[in-house]
C-alpha cells in the first residue's frame, strides 16, 4: 500500500458516506452533494489532461451525472460519481510514484572541494565557486567533482560511472580526468579545468533531466478505446432522444455507457501485472510501463554488469618457464593477492578457492596501487604487475608473475557473459527484436565477448552517445527499451520509452532514471518481464472490450425503454464486476 494515502480516498470516501446517508434519510441534498463531488473530480482530471496536452474524453460520466441531476434520478447519478472517483483513485494508486528521478544523481555530487592554497594548506570550498586553474585534492574513494588535469605523478581511477567498465585504469601526470570517475587509489592533486556547470558529471545530470521532460505523449489502451466508445454512446443516446423525446431513456443509455470498465478494469489488470512482476523480483514503477513494454521491438543493452558479470574473471594462466604449472603459478600469486583489495586480486583469490586451496603465507608484502604487488613467498621474491601490452589478450587485461626477477607466468582477465546471456540474446533475435549493445568498452573487446551473436555493437560510447543513439531510434518511430545497470546508463534509461535496470545499492541513480528495476542480475527475468507485460495488456484489452461490448448491448436495450436508469446503474455494476474478475487474472500465474 506504498502509494495509497488519505488524499487518494477523500472524494470516493465522501461520496460513499453521502450515498449511505441519502439511502437512510432520503434527503435529495445528500445525493446532489455526492454528484457535485463527482463533477469536481471530472474537472480536476480534465484540467490535468488538458494541462499536459493529453486531451480528455470523460464526457459520458459528466453528461450522465448532469442528466441524472436534471431528471431527479439522484441515485443513478450518485452511483456514477462513486464509480468514477473510485476508478480515478484506483488509477492513482496504480500510477503514483516518488518524483525523485534526479535526487540520487544530485545527491552523489560532492558539495565542496578540498582546494590547495599557496602556503600548502587546504580549504573546503563550495564547488560552484572553485575557479578554473585551482588545485584540488581528491582523496581515496572520493568521486572526482570537477574535470581537470592530473598534477600528481599518477592516479588509479574507477571509470564505471562514465564507461561502465569494471577494470580500474591508471592515469599519469598531465592526463585529463573527468568528473564522475572515482579515485580507487591514493589521494591525488587535480588542476581544475572548467566549472561545475560544464563538468562531465553535471552533463549526465542534465541529460537525465532533459530526457525526463521530453517524453513523447503515449496513447494508452483506455484512451484509444474511449473515443470511439464515446461517439457510439452519443449516437445511441441521440437516436433515442430523436425518436422518443424521452430524457429518461437517454439517461439510462448514459448510465449504462459510463465507462467503468475503461476506468477500473485496465488499472486492475495492470496492478495485477505489477503484483505478479514484484513476486518475480521485477519492480515495475508504473502501469504505463507495462503497456509500453508490450510494444517494444528495439532493445539496447549496456554490456558490463548487464549482459556480463561486471567483474573481471581469471580466464587463463600461461606458464612462461619450464616446470611451472598453472596451479603453482596461481598458488604464488594468490599468496600475494590475498593482501590486496584490487578487483584483479579478488579474481585470483576466487580462482584459488575454486581449486580448493588456501593461499600460503607471504612476507614483506608491499603494494603500490596502479603498479603492482610484491613480497616473499616460500623464500622467493614474487611480484605481480601489469604485463606489457603485447602480452594482453584481445578483450581483456593480463598480469605478469615474476619469481626472483624472472618472468614466470601470465594471468589473463576479462569480463565474461552471464551464464544464460548468450541463449537469451539468441532467443530475442529469433523473436524478431532488434538488439544492439551500447558499451564504453573498446570495440575489439566487445566483439570478442559477443563473437558469433547477430547483434549490433556500438563501442566507446559515452553517456551522451548512448543518449543520442536511443534518441535517434525513437525519432525513427521505434519503441525502444534500454537495459543497463550503472550511472553511465542513466541518461539513456531516462530517454528510452522504457528503461530497465538491474538493481544494486551502488546504482541508485540509474534505478531512479528507469521505469523497471530487476532485483538481481538474471537476464532471463527480462524475458519474463516482456511475457508478463504482453499478458497483462492482453487481459486488460479483453476486459475493456468485453465491458464495451456488454455495455453496448445494454445501451440498445435502454434506448428501446427496457431498462430504466437505476436498473442501468445496477446492470453496469454487474458488467464492472465481470470485467474486474477477468482483469484480476493478471495477478496470477498463467496455466501451463
Amino acid at each position: 500500500m506504498r502509494y495509497l494515502d488519505a488524499t487518494i480516498l477523500i472524494r470516493p470516501g465522501a461520496i460513499a458516506l453521502l450515498l449511505a446517508g441519502a439511502l437512510v434519510s432520503g434527503h435529495a441534498e445528500l445525493y446532489l452533494a455526492a454528484i457535485a463531488i463527482g463533477f469536481l473530480e471530472i474537472a480536476i482530471v480534465v484540467f490535468e489532461k488538458v494541462r499536459t496536452g493529453a486531451g480528455s474524453f470523460d464526457y459520458i460520466a459528466f453528461l450522465a451525472m448532469a442528466l441524472a441531476a436534471f431528471t431527479h434520478e439522484y441515485l443513478a447519478g450518485t452511483v456514477i460519481a462513486l464509480m468514477y472517483t473510485g476508478g480515478e483513485a484506483l488509477e492513482a494508486y496504480a500510477s503514483r510514484r516518488a518524483e525523485a528521478s534526479l535526487a540520487s544523481l544530485l545527491a552523489r555530487i560532492p558539495k565542496t572541494a578540498l582546494v590547495k592554497r599557496s602556503g600548502g594548506d587546504t580549504e573546503e570550498v563550495p564547488l560552484a565557486v572553485v575557479p578554473t586553474g585551482a588545485i584540488i585534492v581528491v582523496r581515496g574513494g572520493e568521486l572526482v567533482p570537477l574535470d581537470g588535469l592530473l598534477v600528481s605523478s599518477h592516479a588509479v581511477l574507477n571509470l564505471a560511472n562514465l564507461t561502465g567498465e569494471p577494470l580500474p585504469e591508471t592515469a599519469n601526470e598531465g592526463a585529463v580526468i573527468k568528473s564522475g570517475s572515482v579515485n580507487a587509489g591514493e589521494a591525488f592533486d587535480l588542476a581544475v579545468s572548467g566549472t561545475l556547470e560544464t563538468s562531465t558529471y553535471a552533463k549526465i545530470v542534465d541529460l537525465v533531466r532533459s530526457a525526463e521532460l521530453d517524453q513523447a505523449p503515449f496513447v494508452r489502451l483506455t484512451t484509444a478505446a474511449n473515443l470511439p466508445f464515446t461517439i457510439l454512446t452519443l449516437l445511441i443516446a441521440g437516436a433515442a432522444y430523436f425518436l422518443t423525446g424521452d430524457l429518461t431513456r437517454v439517461l439510462a443509455v448514459l448510465v449504462i455507457a459510463t465507462p467503468c470498465p475503461l476506468i477500473i478494469a485496465a488499472p486492475v489488470a495492470f496492478i495485477g501485472g505489477l503484483s505478479r512482476a514484484a513476486g518475480r523480483n521485477i519492480i515495475v514503477k508504473t502501469p504505463t510501463a507495462l503497456e509500453t513494454i508490450a510494444r517494444v521491438r528495439t532493445i539496447f543493452f549496456d554490456k558490463t554488469g548487464t549482459l556480463t558479470l561486471g567483474e573481471p574473471q581469471l580466464t587463463g594462466i600461461t606458464p612462461l618457464v619450464a616446470g611451472m604449472t598453472e596451479v603453482q603459478a596461481l598458488s604464488l600469486a594468490a599468496a600475494l593477492e590475498f593482501h590486496s583489495i584490487h578487483p584483479l586480486a579478488r579474481a585470483i583469490i576466487t580462482a584459488a578457492r575454486e581449486h580448493n586451496f588456501t593461499p600460503g603465507p607471504a612476507h614483506s608484502v608491499k603494494e603500490v596501487l596502479g603498479s603492482g604487488i610484491e613480497g616473499k613467498v616460500d623464500g622467493h621474491f614474487i611480484s605481480v604487475k601489469q604485463a606489457p601490452e603485447p602480452h594482453h589478450r584481445e578483450g581483456g587485461i593480463s598480469l605478469l608473475l615474476t619469481e626472483d626477477g624472472k618472468e614466470a607466468a601470465l594471468f589473463h582477465f576479462s569480463d565474461v557473459l552471464k551464464e544464460n546471456a548468450k541463449n537469451f540474446l539468441i532467443d530475442l533475435a529469433d523473436a524478431g527484436f532488434k538488439v544492439a549493445v551500447l558499451t564504453g568498452d573498446r570495440k575489439e573487446h566487445a566483439e570478442a565477448i559477443f563473437a558469433g551473436l547477430a547483434l549490433e555493437i556500438c563501442a566507446d560510447c559515452t553517456p551522451e552517445e548512448k543518449y543520442r543513439i536511443v534518441e535517434e531510434a525513437r525519432r525513427r518511430g521505434e519503441t525502444v527499451a534500454m537495459v543497463g545497470d550503472g550511472l553511465n546508463d542513466a541518461p539513456a534509461l531516462a530517454k528510452a520509452d522504457v528503461g530497465i535496470v538491474f538493481s544494486g545499492t551502488e546504482n541508485s541513480a540509474s534505478i531512479e532514471a528507469a521505469d523497471v528495476a530487476i532485483l538481481g542480475h538474471d537476464v532471463a527475468l527480462i524475458s519474463e518481464l516482456f511475457a508478463l507485460a504482453k499478458r497483462s495488456v492482453r487481459i486488460a484489452s479483453e476486459s475493456v472490450y468485453a465491458g464495451i461490448g456488454l455495455s453496448s448491448i445494454g445501451m440498445l436495450f435502454a434506448a428501446f425503454g427496457f431498462i430504466v436508469p437505476v436498473e442501468g446503474a445496477i446492470l453496469q455494476e454487474g458488467v464492472d464486476v465481470a470485467v474486474i474478475i477477468n482483469a484480476l487474472r493478471a495477478a496470477f500465474r498463467p496455466r501451463a
